[in-house]
Formats: C-alpha cells, sequence, structure tokens
C-alpha cells in the first residue's frame, strides 16, 4: 500500500500538484493525480481501490492524497488557482456551481472526460449539473436522517418516532429525556443553526434554500419562525445549551452525543460507519425528520461527487478512474458505504448484501425511505459555503441572548444576499 503521510504536508502536496496534471507520457504511460477528502477508514479502502484499478490498467499510474474537509478545500483552491489541479478529484456539492462557472471542471457528459453514467441513480444527477452539463458525478447518495438512542428513550418514557410524527411530536420527545435525566442529558442538540436542516424544514412547506436562478428561497420570516422553535426547545432544557451548541464542529470529538450529553440529533445516514457504536458508546435507531405537512422535505443527495479538471492532460485515463470506482464489482466490495449509498444500482445491491453493523442500519433506512425522497436541487450558487457558515454564526448569537431573533434573522437574511451577489 501506498504511504499516506505524505498527505499531511502541505507543502508535498502542492509540490506534486504542480507537475502530475501536466507530465508527459512516455512509452504509452500516464501519471494522474486523484485527491479526495476523509478520514484514514476512506483512505484505506480508496487506496486498496486504486491499487486493483492499476492491476487493471498497467498503463496508468495514480498519485493519491487526501486530506480532512476543511483543508482539503483550502488545498484545493491553491492548486486551482497555481494551474496545477489535480486530474481527479473530489467535489462538494456547495463548491461544483463555483468552479464550473469559473471553467475548472471539464464536462463529464461529452469529449475525451465523458463518463458512463447509465447506472447511476438519475435523480443525483442534477446535482452536479450546471447550465445543462455535467461537472460532477456522485459515487454515491446520503440523505438527511434522525437518530435516536432507543433505550435510553425507551427508560425516559419518551415515545418512539412514527410514520407521520411532527415538529412538536420530538419536542414532547426529547422534553421527557432532559426531565428524566434532570437535564444531564438533553433529549437532542440544538439544531437551529445547522442551515441542513433547516433546509430540510424549508421543503417540507414547499420552499427552497435557493431558486432556479440561484437567489434566496425564504425570507427573514422564515428564519425567524425556525430559530424562534429551536430557540424555544433550548429554553425549556428538550435541547443543549449554549456553551455546547457552540462547540459543535462536525468532529465527533465536540459532538454531544458521542460525548454522551444528548440522546439524539440530525445528521446523514453516511455517518453511520463500522466503528460508529464503538465510538457512540451505544446503538441508534434511524428514522426520517418529523413534518407539520404532507412533505418530508429529504431528498437524495450527492454525498460528494467525482469531477475532472479541465486543465487535465490525462482526460481520457482521468474518466477510466471514475468509470472504475462507479461500475467494477470488486471496486464496489472494497469501497462498501466508505462514501455512502453507492449511485450505481447494480453495486448497490451487491454491497448491501455484504454490510452488517452501523453500515446496514444506515444502508436499510436509506432503502426504506428511497422512495419518498424527491429530487436534489440544483447547485446552489457562489457564496452559498459563505451562506451556510453565517446561518450558524448568527445563530450564536440567538443561543447567546446577544441580539433578538428577527434582529438576527433581519442581519442573516442580508449578509447571505450579499454573499451570493459579490
Amino acid at each position: 500500500m501506498r504511504s499516506l503521510s505524505r498527505v499531511v504536508a502541505v507543502v508535498a502536496l502542492l509540490a506534486a500538484a504542480a507537475c502530475s496534471s501536466n507530465e508527459p507520457s512516455g512509452g504509452g504511460d500516464v501519471t494522474i493525480r486523484f485527491d479526495w477528502w476523509g478520514n484514514p477508514d476512506r483512505a484505506e479502502v480508496t487506496e486498496r481501490a486504486v491499487t486493483l484499478f492499476e492491476e487493471k490498467n498497467p498503463t496508468i499510474k495514480v498519485d493519491t492524497s487526501y486530506a480532512e474537509f476543511n483543508a482539503y478545500f483550502q488545498k484545493l483552491a491553491t492548486q486551482v488557482a497555481g494551474g496545477g489541479a489535480p486530474d481527479v478529484f473530489q467535489m462538494d456539492y456547495r463548491y461544483v456551481r463555483e468552479y464550473a462557472d469559473r471553467n475548472q471542471l471539464a464536462p463529464l457528459d461529452s469529449g475525451p472526460s465523458k463518463v458512463d453514467t447509465s447506472l447511476v441513480t438519475q435523480q443525483l444527477l442534477s446535482g452536479g449539473t450546471v447550465n445543462g452539463k455535467l461537472y460532477g458525478i456522485p459515487p454515491t447518495q446520503n440523505t438527511q436522517v434522525f437518530s435516536y438512542d432507543f433505550k435510553q428513550w425507551e427508560q425516559s418514557g419518551a415515545a418512539a418516532p412514527k410514520d407521520g410524527w411532527t415538529w412538536n411530536d420530538l419536542k414532547a420527545s426529547a422534553q421527557k429525556v432532559s426531565d428524566s435525566t434532570q437535564g444531564k442529558v438533553k433529549g437532542i442538540v440544538d439544531f437551529g443553526g445547522i442551515e441542513d436542516w433547516f433546509e430540510v424544514w424549508l421543503r417540507q412547506q414547499g420552499k427552497t434554500l435557493y431558486t432556479a436562478e440561484g437567489k434566496i428561497g425564504y425570507t427573514a420570516a422564515d428564519v425567524q419562525k425556525w430559530w424562534e422553535m429551536t430557540d424555544g426547545w433550548r429554553r425549556s432544557g428538550a435541547s443543549t445549551q449554549a456553551e455546547l451548541t457552540t462547540k459543535m464542529d462536525g468532529s465527533q470529538a465536540n459532538d454531544p452525543v458521542t460525548q454522551k450529553l444528548a440522546s439524539s440529533g440530525f445528521g446523514y445516514d453516511s455517518g453511520f460507519t463500522a466503528k460508529t457504536w464503538e465510538i457512540m458508546g451505544r446503538e441508534f435507531k434511524l428514522h426520517p425528520f418529523p413534518s407539520d405537512s404532507s412533505k418530508l422535505g429529504q431528498y437524495a443527495k450527492p454525498a460528494m461527487m467525482f469531477s475532472i479538471a479541465q486543465s487535465s492532460k490525462h482526460k481520457e485515463a482521468a474518466a477510466k478512474l471514475i468509470n472504475f470506482l462507479l461500475g467494477d464489482p470488486e471496486a464496489g466490495k472494497i469501497l462498501g458505504m466508505s462514501r455512502g449509498l453507492p449511485a450505481n444500482a447494480k453495486l448497490r445491491e451487491e454491497v448491501g448484501k455484504t454490510l452488517t453493523g452501523p453500515p446496514a442500519v444506515g444502508f436499510q433506512f436509506e432503502q426504506s425511505v428511497g422512495s419518498k425522497l424527491e429530487q436534489a436541487p440544483p447547485p446552489p450558487p457562489k457564496g452559498a459555503g459563505t451562506v451556510k457558515s453565517t446561518f450558524q454564526r448568527i445563530y450564536d448569537d440567538v443561543i447567546f441572548q446577544r441580539m433578538p431573533i428577527p434582529q438576527a434573522a433581519q442581519k442573516f437574511i442580508s449578509e447571505a444576499q450579499q454573499a451570493i451577489t459579490t
């Protein structure tokens, strides 16, 4: 197995990037770069799949590297700006339009970079389509999920989720857990500052984060209503206190559920990896979001995408690697659920037969809710990443009572509109 230690060195990463896409081929052999974000577990299986690809394609050598999400996109921005983007790289739904609009991505539905999408779940492809061209192809899908410590809920006398449950139902159950533990364990993690969960709530009302034209699809009144709901839960003790909530950064170390300071929360089903029960210290059950309408609001979301750099000198080899990762049965078994539910329908069934533990629970949930999922919305406009972080930042002002909710909602809308228009 190739060494992974080099990927944590920024200097080595940038140096390799500067020459990879322009390396001349000799004797028919080519070298391409493949970068992705993820943890060491994902890296291990990805390396194994890449090794298999090289064995089956002896004229193509693949140099690889990975990093955690935030660091990955910081490095990618530097690589692209310097003209040394990887040939193949993971792309996120929130950034695909920005990179496509800057002509940094090669089209995946035409030319030498064309990828076979015939077996990919078609509702996922819209998430990587910009102005009618496919620039990001999802190898996997996931969807939003509510998970809860069912044993603690039973002990607390909290009603378990059921089909057709409402936001008030969830609040009542969360309150029951908090009250039964004298507040030592909150019923739910405060979710008010996470734009992803706000999006589901909006969609339940027939609204969207962004319009087809890339404008904000909701108003300050919607934000105010959402924050008044979640702030009320915090004040009643149903959800985590401000001091805990503000520390959440997506890491397991700062997750109140992992710390056993909360018994439930929202997430994505692809997050249930082989060691999840071990990390959490107990098992969880999964259920769809509550809703106050007939709409579930959840959609089949590209867990991530593969893209090819427009600057790549080896687009055919790059497309061959993506085709392999998407469709090779042996690669599918190696990768498993490391990136979510396979988007390839054939591989999905084969992978599903091999799963156990938390990945099997995530797979079964996705299968059970699949018919209710809506099509992924188009890629958001440039600046959407800033809007997402602004949403969380201003919510901190709400939970620490530094700003009244109506004022905070207006401030957020003003900053959000500025972010996507500048």
